[in-house]
């Protein structure tokens, strides 16, 4: 008996050691796989860097892995991966050129005309957000903050001049009612003149508004800069952004499914030819965008604006109980929308030449890791990704930012409860886009009522009351698969009285229907 106490004891006693020995190493940043100069060697000598000096492909290579100084310093302690991230910070800030109107960016050949060169609002959004990162981490640590806080507060300076003001500024950020989003820039560079601008509406999506991924990708960047100075417009930014992407949401079946791309503003519509000026839908060919707009809209939850738990809870429906294929073993997704169970790779080759990566096969979805934080399930099946590499720093970076804590909906975040806008969705498998452009009837002109049917069918538009009474018929008709739209002035279109207030537009199409707001 004496002899098993002394082995438990020296059982004990060797783990404690052990223990101690792997914290202080990882502590000293030995525990990892890679030294801080390393890290900051490996991401600025990056061979993707080389092929494009700036611009947006730049901003999307540089981003590769950049949250690692700060994932590194978390686990470690070690300031050494701060000084690290600090050389890489300056090294990108650096790589900038000044526009004709003063402000900074990273200037390179526009990804859809290489004739002309610009910088990229999505460009500034991501590498703006990584760098916040640290300010954030800094601003919020009294210790880090006595040595850090002048270099963490510059970059904030900057990106509120070289990101929010410089955009404002050009008149990209688009307000209407509680929605809002921004619009490409239609003004040009050449690549042998960056003093003057060149105007240039009829280059490829200039004019035309970004996708929600890039939309949210400056969302995400103004919550960090409130975050750090409490100012509301950065709040209020972020607010109207999410509150759009928000509102288009389709629910059915107890689950949500987003487009990658919807018209924001009706200069994305070509009424006439009954076209928009981009496509609509889920992404077909890269899942990765949607798992990366989960992951902001986590983020938003957890800051406590636009999204609440029933939110979230639709969401893991969606990854769980429509992409997964239910096998714990071997799991397998499709696509948010329900497609991809064939491995389709039509037109694959198209889009690898014109984009040079993509998914193996056409609507292939994939696990959500943005929603760790809520689900057991969601967790098991990121797990198996480890099953034979427990010491991975990936590993121990979930083990510390995730495992920490049981699942549950409680916000990051935010100081004390807050209220979300409340959308009271109707269901509707069929429409997959309806929207009113813009929300606010212009006084003496038209909005585009606007939807789009993966079904043919007999559609009715109508005007409805807020508290759920029909006010008039707009349209009442049948309608093939796809794209429809109509004008309205806000009038009753028989007895031609002018209507005033908030109201409701409803579509109704094969047993379902959905609404979105209208202000005449």
């Amino acid at each position: 008996m004496a002899i098993k106490k002394n082995l438990s004891f020296f059982t004990k006693s060797l783990f404690l050691l052990i223990t101690i020995v792997l914290i202080s190493s990882y502590k000293q940043g030995n525990g990892l796989n890679i030294t801080p100069d390393e890290l900051c060697k490996k991401m600025i000598s990056n061979p993707a860097l080389k092929g494009s000096s700036t611009g947006e492909s730049f901003c999307w290579q540089a981003r590769v892995d950049m949250d690692q100084f700060i994932e590194y310093y978390r686990l470690t302690e070690n300031p050494e991966w701060l000084d690290a991230g600090i050389k890489y910070y300056d090294f990108l800030l650096e790589k900038r050129a000044t526009d004709p109107d003063g402000y900074k960016g990273w200037i390179g050949p526009y990804g859809y005309d290489k004739n002309y060169w610009q910088d990229a609002l999505v460009g500034d959004a991501i590498l703006f957000s990584g760098i916040l990162d640290f300010s954030i981490l800094v601003w919020e640590n009294n210790e880090l903050k006595k040595q850090y806080g002048e270099k963490a507060l510059s970059y904030v300076v900057t990106a509120q001049k070289d990101m929010v003001e410089k955009w404002d500024k050009r008149g990209c950020w688009y307000v209407d009612g509680p929605f809002g989003g921004y619009i490409g820039y239609s003004k040009f560079l050449k690549s042998d003149n960056l003093k003057e601008w060149v105007e240039s509406p009829e280059v490829s999506r200039a004019g035309v508004s970004h996708p929600f991924n890039k939309q949210m990708d400056v969302a995400e960047a103004c919550l960090k800069i409130h975050r750090i100075t409490g100012e509301k417009k950065y709040w209020e930014i972020a607010e109207r952004i999410y509150y759009t992407v928000k509102s288009r949401f389709q629910y059915f079946d107890g689950h949500y499914c987003w487009n990658y791309w919807e018209p924001l503003y009706p200069g994305d519509v070509d009424f006439e030819n009954n076209r928009t000026h981009h496509w609509v839908g889920v992404h077909m060919w890269r899942s990765g965008y949607q798992a990366g707009e989960v992951g902001k809209i986590v983020n938003a939850f957890h800051y406590g604006i636009v999204f609440d738990e029933q939110d979230i809870k639709r969401m893991i429906n969606t990854n769980l109980n429509v992409m997964w294929n239910k096998d714990r073993e071997n799991p397998e997704f499709i696509n948010s929308n329900g497609l991809g169970a064939e491995h389709d790779t039509t037109g694959l080759a198209g889009f690898k030449a014109t984009y040079g990566h993509s998914n193996a096969f056409r609507d292939q979805g994939q696990l959500w890791t943005g929603l760790l934080d809520f689900d057991q399930t969601i967790r098991d099946l990121y797990e198996l990704r480890f099953k034979n590499n427990k010491n991975s720093d990936r590993y121990q970076i979930y083990k510390k930012e995730v495992l920490v804590n049981p699942p549950c909906f409680k916000r990051k975040y935010a100081k004390s409860d807050v209220p979300v806008p409340v959308i009271n969705y109707t269901e509707s498998a069929d429409l997959y886009l309806a929207a009113v452009l813009p929300y606010t009837i212009p006084l003496n002109g038209q909005s585009i009522i606007i939807c789009n049917s993966w079904n043919a069918g007999e559609l009715a538009i109508d005007l409805y009351t807020n508290a759920g009474a029909k006010v008039c018929s707009l349209y009442h008709g049948k309608i093939g698969k796809g794209l429809f739209m109509i004008k309205w002035d806000g009038k009753d279109p028989v007895k031609k009285k002018k209507y005033n207030g908030d109201y409701k537009i409803r579509w109704t199409i094969n047993n379902g229907c959905r609404e979105f707001p209208v202000n005449i």
